[in-house]
């Protein structure tokens, strides 16, 4: 028998953070998970964005979350690969009030909102007209699909990775551990992303899941620098050399990982809307966002004290990931309490 402090369910991006965690504060862990059971981590555009745009807020404990991606950092180091891109994001502006309330957010806001940006036609001369941005600052882009696939091949040279299938049936679950295989472990954590719902323990956990969908596109031309985003209705991702991520959108109706040819569409014509270019599309991606009700869910099952859950990211994983896996953490191994509008006890 194999016997560790936790066992981690999932390998997605908060499985894979809580991991990281657990190996910096030298907590012995492994994560069982079959990688593409959940497509969500693999194909999201991975952004993290402070600003909430549709009233120019900031995202809920954005300074904080800010603060605690130098996490990414310090994996870069650990992994020696490149990881984390900073990037502005070029908001377009549609009219004057749209200016003045920018302006106005900018007083309360300077560490997530720059000045008001032209982006003229004669500098980018494959716009279809010039355009008037408001520059969000402090954003970036972990390449979650390379976090993942590095990680979890780290963790099995540790022998902290088996890929397989998690069966909830074997898990026996005991006074102050659980037993799983040939896995003891102190505590079990589960990082599932929408497959919760499939979870006997935590089957009060009612999330919002959401569909997201990406288009990337090839173009022969250079439309904007690399570490720029373009944004209005969607988003324009540099992704290498002239290629280029479009999306994304929400479908809370049609939960499944297949790509819609309607949304590829509706994609291609917005971004047609702004740029004059010839294009191959290159790829169309689809997958389910965990969000519960613009928060997190961590912490304790209510009965049995070795369950613990983290999950609930949603579109804001990047950002949350970090800081979500210190307060799980703290709360398991430092007994500190996890605020009360993350806990999961508010499911119940």
């Amino acid at each position: 028998m194999k016997q560790v402090e936790v066992l981690i369910v999932g390998s997605g991006i908060a499985g894979v953070t809580l991991a990281w965690k657990l190996y910096q504060q030298q907590k012995s862990f492994i994560i069982i998970s079959q990688p593409r059971l959940s497509l969500s981590s693999l194909v999201a555009p991975a952004v993290w964005n402070p600003i909430v745009f549709k009233r120019m807020n900031p995202t809920w404990n954005a300074s904080v979350l800010l603060d605690e991606l130098t996490f990414y950092q310090e994996t870069e180091k650990t992994l020696q690969v490149s990881l984390v891109q900073s990037f502005h994001i070029w908001h377009i502006l549609n009219n004057n009030d749209e200016e003045k309330l920018w302006l106005n957010k900018k007083e309360l806001y300077p560490r997530f909102l720059g000045d008001i940006k032209w982006i003229d036609k004669n500098d980018y001369p494959l716009l279809k007209h010039s355009l008037k941005c408001g520059e969000v600052i402090n954003a970036g882009r972990l390449n979650v699909a390379k976090y993942i696939y590095h990680s979890l091949q780290f963790f099995q040279s540790i022998n902290a990775y088996v890929e397989d299938r998690f069966y909830y049936d074997r898990l026996d679950v005991q006074e102050n551990q659980v037993v799983y295989n040939d896995v003891i472990a102190r505590y079990v954590v589960f990082c599932e992303g929408y497959l919760v719902k499939n979870n006997p323990w935590f089957d009060f956990v009612k999330l919002k899941p959401a569909k997201g969908e990406i288009v990337e596109i090839e173009t022969k031309h250079y439309l904007l620098p690399e570490n720029t985003i373009l944004h209005k209705h969607i988003s324009i991702i540099p992704n290498g050399k002239n290629r280029y991520l479009i999306g994304s959108n929400y479908d809370w109706t049609n939960l499944n990982e297949e790509a819609t040819s309607s949304v590829k569409y509706q994609f291609l014509s917005e971004f047609e809307e702004l740029f004059d270019v010839s294009y191959e599309v290159i790829g169309h991606y689809a997958g389910i966002r965990p969000a519960a009700d613009r928060r997190p869910v961590l912490g304790q099952h209510p009965q049995y004290a070795s369950l613990w859950i983290m999950n609930g990211l949603g579109t804001k994983g990047v950002l949350l990931a970090p800081y979500c896996a210190k307060k799980l953490y703290n709360a398991i191994y430092e007994n500190e309490p996890i605020e009360t509008e993350m806990h999961v006890s508010r499911m119940i």
